[in-house]
């Protein structure tokens, strides 16, 4: 009876000691075996399991990442949004191990670390704004570097300058361990990196090597120096640093990419053709050429750095980058402009949204689009009006012999396909048989094994054409061969070519007024958009000797004085001057050789106005113009320009001299597109040429 009452007291005291564990254990005590019963939970379970997951994030965020070796690589690894769409279940996994710790451990020293991991997973998601609000509550709750280096480079990013100076005084200020510095000053180099103050950037880096252990991270660092330094003229601090990233276990890429830099710098030409021949570099191909290309066009043999570029350019997945180069290559040296235009073009089509000359790109590729047109036009309207100088039999002739090139164009290549230029698809995009370049490939040769080659015509399955349905397309096709349906087409087809031509006074007179624009247009997108003086010069000139009376003239004088240098410059304003002595134009160019107008000067050309609107409303219309003339030519650039403009263009309507009011309101309306005189401009401009 006794043992039994003793088991009996062991059970409840067992029990008791349970319950007194478990009562303790809870989260919301801080009792010591509490604290260390959710520290061991939170640490070695929740806690263990999210940085294991973010570790392994983190490696696959870098080794994921397609660098772009033709431009200098960032010094930290830009955000993607699209890591998040493939790793969303690992991220997901990520912040819910963390969020455990929260919501079961809360007496636990492990709530920061929780935190800082679901700000991590956050960033993983590109969502910064939670990202933010993280890592500003882990501060109010205990001051972290980790949590202020994340703050500081995303508002960096976000270009939150303010902000992001104000953690930087706080972290300069404060000791910071080992890792935390090297950190630091990473993002401190990143700064003057998007800054464009490369050789700042170059000086931090320097010191971050210190921190660094042979590896990845350092040949990759130390690649990113070589770069600073070549881009900034310092060859030999360039040579030595790409020389330290090949000696510190680089990636296979990144060392070939190191190595082609080497080459490069020394001179090396041989060796770079020898890396070409190297079969471990067949992959690589396209990055030796673009290398080449470069050596070449640094010693200016531009047709030897076009050859190699445009190799470069196949199979190249940078291609954007290249054809942005060979633009700039047939543009500014070798001056082969529909060349450039169409690299532009390709450039802006290649280039990713978040390419640093994405928008150059963009905009290039539409001006170097208005050169084209206006090209075009051109050299159509030429050859038109050649033709119309033809007489009828030389016209005949020449159409039967296109009509003969067509044809033999036409039977020596039947099977020729058309080349289409495909942009790069997305995973997603891939899944669609079209989009997929393998599946293609490997449907055409299943074909091909199971029905040979195969013309594009009608029963193209059928091994024997004779039947009845193949019968009737035949004499369908055999009933159009007469020779007088023949002729009958030809004359027609004849007919409309003929139309094309200007033959009748009316047509050559308009085909040549489309040359003259054209011509103008052209000149001045090359100098004021393309930046080409050349171009302009060449397009300018043209567009003088063809049209010696062209109502363009003050304005190409004007832009001819802007895009020469020298006696040249001069006497384009000498003319200017002498033959525009009222035009707007010569005011401008006053304006520019003077600067911008005192208060006094403005004071002065305020009266001056003031009395020229009193002659004016006199009728005394040849002294209102003078004043207005005087006053363009002793205070240009004044506030009230396109009101004495216009008062000009007023005064000669009044003198009933509308041809001259006519131009001066044309420029009225090409140089002051915002004046609020723009309107009353425009009517009186169509109620002159009515």
């Amino acid at each position: 009876m006794k043992i039994v009452r003793l088991n009996h007291m062991h059970k409840s005291l067992a029990f008791l000691f349970l319950a007194l564990c478990t009562w303790s254990c809870s989260q919301n005590s801080n009792k010591p075996m509490a604290v260390a019963f959710h520290n061991v939970n939170a640490k070695y379970n929740a806690i263990w399991q999210a940085s294991r997951l973010d570790k392994e994030l983190q490696k696959k965020w870098v080794t994921e990442r397609k660098e772009n070796y033709n431009a200098t690589l960032p010094i930290l690894f830009p955000r993607d949004s699209s890591f998040k769409q493939g790793h969303d279940k690992e991220i997901k996994e990520l912040i819910r191990k963390a969020s455990l710790v929260i919501d079961r451990h809360q007496n636990s020293h492990f709530i920061i670390d929780a935190y800082l991991l679901i700000a991590r997973g956050r960033l993983y998601q590109n969502d910064l704004i939670n990202a933010i609000e993280t890592y500003k509550y882990v501060n109010s709750l205990e001051i972290r570097p980790e949590a202020l280096l994340a703050l500081y480079e995303i508002y960096l990013n976000q270009q939150e300058f303010v902000a992001a100076e104000k953690i930087e005084d706080f972290l300069s200020e404060n000791p910071l361990n080992a890792n935390q510095k090297k950190q630091y000053l990473l993002i401190k180099a990143y700064s003057f990196q998007r800054l464009d103050e490369p050789l700042k950037a170059a000086a931090l880096l320097q010191e971050v090597q210190r921190y660094l252990k042979k590896g990845e991270e350092k040949a990759r660092l130390s690649f990113i120096l070589g770069q600073l330094f070549s881009d900034n003229n310092q060859p030999s601090l360039a040579l030595e640093s790409f020389k330290t990233a090949v000696n510190n276990k680089p990636s296979y890429e990144l060392q070939l990419q190191a190595n082609l830099a080497i080459h490069q710098l020394e001179g090396n030409l041989g060796a770079l053709q020898q890396m070409l021949k190297d079969p471990k570099n067949e992959e690589s191909k396209a990055a030796i050429y673009v290398k080449i290309g470069q050596y070449h066009y640094l010693k200016k043999n531009f047709k030897e750095a076009k050859e190699n570029w445009e190799k470069g350019g196949q199979n190249n997945p940078n291609k954007g980058e290249l054809f942005y180069q060979l633009g700039g290559l047939f543009a500014k040296q070798l001056k082969e402009y529909d060349l450039a235009a169409h690299y532009y073009d390709s450039a802006a089509t290649y280039l990713s949204a978040t390419h640093p000359d994405y928008s150059k790109a963009q905009k290039l590729k539409k001006s170097w689009g208005s050169y084209t047109a206006f090209s075009k036009q051109i050299t159509l309207q030429d050859s038109l009006l050649r033709l119309a100088n033809r007489n009828p039999a030389e016209l005949h002739e020449l159409f039967l012999k296109q009509q003969k090139d067509t044809v033999k164009k036409t039977s020596a290549a039947p099977l020729a396909a058309p080349v289409f230029t495909r942009r790069s698809f997305s995973t997603e995009q891939q899944s669609f048989y079209f989009n997929n370049e393998q599946a293609r490939i490997q449907g055409g040769i299943e074909f091909g094994n199971r029905w040979g080659n195969r013309n594009l015509e009608d029963f193209w399955n059928r091994k024997n054409k004779n039947t009845s349905l193949t019968q009737v397309v035949n004499t369908a096709s055999t009933a159009e061969k007469p020779s007088e349906k023949n002729k009958e087409g030809n004359s027609q087809a004849e007919e409309n070519w003929l139309k094309s031509i200007p033959l009748s006074s009316a047509s050559k007179s308009k085909a040549t007024k489309m040359i003259e624009e054209s011509l103008f247009k052209l000149g001045k997108l090359a100098r004021f958009e393309l930046g080409e003086n050349e171009l302009a010069n060449t397009t300018l000139k043209r567009l003088l000797t063809e049209f010696p009376s062209t109502g363009y003239e003050a304005e190409t004088l004007y832009t001819l004085y802007l895009s020469n240098e020298g006696a040249t410059k001069t006497a384009y304003r000498s003319t200017l001057f002498e033959r525009y002595p009222s035009s707007y134009f010569k005011t401008m160019i006053l304006k520019l050789e003077n600067g911008t107008l005192s208060e006094n000067k403005e004071i002065l050309a305020q009266k001056k106005y003031e009395g020229a609107i009193e002659r004016f409303e006199l009728k005394d219309f040849k002294t209102a113009f003078d004043s207005c003339l005087f006053i363009q030519q002793n205070y240009p650039g004044s506030k009230l320009e396109d009101k004495i403009v216009f008062l000009m263009a007023l005064s000669k309507a009044g003198l009933h001299e509308n041809e001259e009011c006519k131009n001066i309101l044309t420029e009225f309306i090409s140089t002051f597109p915002a004046s609020p005189l723009l309107k009353e401009a425009s009517e009186l401009l169509k109620l002159i040429n009515k």
